[in-house]
């Protein structure tokens, strides 16, 4: 019996390990030791965001990232990515773990937006909140065990359903009303002129 109950603990931290140490699903790890994330640019007439994940809690739980429906990224333990084509106007940023947390981010070209993944206790998953920071206050955070990851074109994630995406927006513009998200409104991301 203590064999069997060995075995599975094994099997178990196996797949822990296994489940943590690789590229988030539909990413690819880039080592790239050239990027500052401090100094992104946003290509010619486009915003740029980052999206950063710094904290290992709940590492092995995966971030989908949406700008409006659009996958445009996973995070996963400490990871971060960057997109710096976004069209100027009102998008939501919409993160989803066991909830989805979105962000609504009126971009302006020549900008970059900050965007820090914070994870929290889930019932059958970390959930997720999100914060759109200052680099300032992300580089309290990030550090360098905080791995890029790129987009892997290849092997492309599902957009958010239609329902899910409404769903989303509905609850987020409801809190406005309710008088949260105020920073969201004011944050202005990081001018690159």
């Amino acid at each position: 019996m203590k064999h069997f109950q060995f075995s599975l603990f094994m099997i178990a931290v196996l797949l822990l390990v296994s489940a943590c140490g690789g590229a988030p699903g539909h990413m690819l790890f880039k080592d790239d030791p050239t990027i500052n994330v401090f100094r992104i640019r946003p290509e010619k007439g486009k915003a740029a965001i980052v999206v950063a994940r710094t904290t290992s809690y709940g590492g092995a739980v995966e971030f989908d990232t949406y700008l409006d429906k659009k996958m445009i990224g996973v995070t996963k333990g400490k990871s971060y990515f960057i997109k710096t084509d976004v069209a100027p106007g009102v998008h939501y940023v919409i993160t989803k773990a066991e909830n989805a947390e979105p962000v609504k981010i009126n971009f302006s070209s020549k900008r970059v937006y900050y965007i820090q993944e914070i994870p929290r206790m889930g019932v059958w998953k970390a959930r997720v909140s999100v914060a759109l920071v200052s680099p300032k206050e992300l580089s309290t955070s990030f550090d360098t065990s905080c791995r890029l990851v790129i987009y892997d074109v290849n092997n492309p994630g599902d957009d958010m359903s239609d329902k899910d995406y409404q769903e989303a927006v509905n609850d987020y513009e409801r809190e406005v009303k309710e008088g949260h998200h105020s920073e969201d409104v004011r944050y202005e991301g990081v001018s690159t002129k």
